[in-house]
């Protein structure tokens, strides 16, 4: 199984990306948000845990994302992803490693870099009607991805293993420049 992950600092700009990624080269798009959102929404055994975290603009515990993941993929018919959104921080990575080291190797971290202020105005502006998407929640989740997600980012830069793509620019051209990475 072969894996590549996309971290973001470019929020919802990795989403079309992906999907078109998924689209033109068969892998399977797996959103670690989308995953945690639906075990809220399917009132799964972690749902309300997971919903208290998320609004409070925390992450959710490893263990947890890393269960919806393997499942995830367990269930799929395929054995390439692109796992959206995922590790936000160094238990996430330390997780994955301990829990799915030996059944799926990450090639590499597509990283969609973006200034702060253009992460922001598509947030609040996404219209998407999520419950984490306020000012005050936005601003926590910066403090956290410069906490704990750009040492992350940073690891997979030191270990040769990172693919940074400015995602400020329009789709299409942040397409193209994520094709010549692939």
């Amino acid at each position: 199984v072969s894996t590549q992950s996309t971290g973001s600092s470019g929020i919802n700009a990795e989403y079309g990306q992906c999907s078109k990624l998924s689209e033109k080269y068969g892998f399977v798009h797996l959103s670690a948000g989308e995953l945690l959102r639906n075990e809220i929404r399917d009132k799964g055994p972690d749902g309300e845990l997971i919903e208290g975290i998320i609004k409070q603009g925390c992450i959710v515990p490893s263990h947890i994302t890393v269960g919806l993941l393997a499942r995830a993929m367990a269930a799929s018919n395929s054995n390439k992803f692109l796992i959206d959104g995922f590790p936000r921080n160094q238990e996430n990575h330390d997780s994955w490693n301990e829990l799915m080291g030996d059944k799926a190797t990450v090639q590499f971290m597509l990283f969609y870099d973006c200034d702060l202020a253009v992460c922001v105005d598509r947030v609040l502006n996404r219209c998407e009607g999520r419950k984490d998407d306020t000012a005050e929640i936005v601003q926590r989740r910066v403090e956290g991805y410069n906490t704990s997600t750009l040492p992350i980012i940073e690891l997979f830069r030191r270990e040769g293993r990172l693919r940074t793509v400015d995602s400020s620019r329009p789709v299409e051209e942040v397409f193209a420049a994520t094709e010549k990475l692939l």
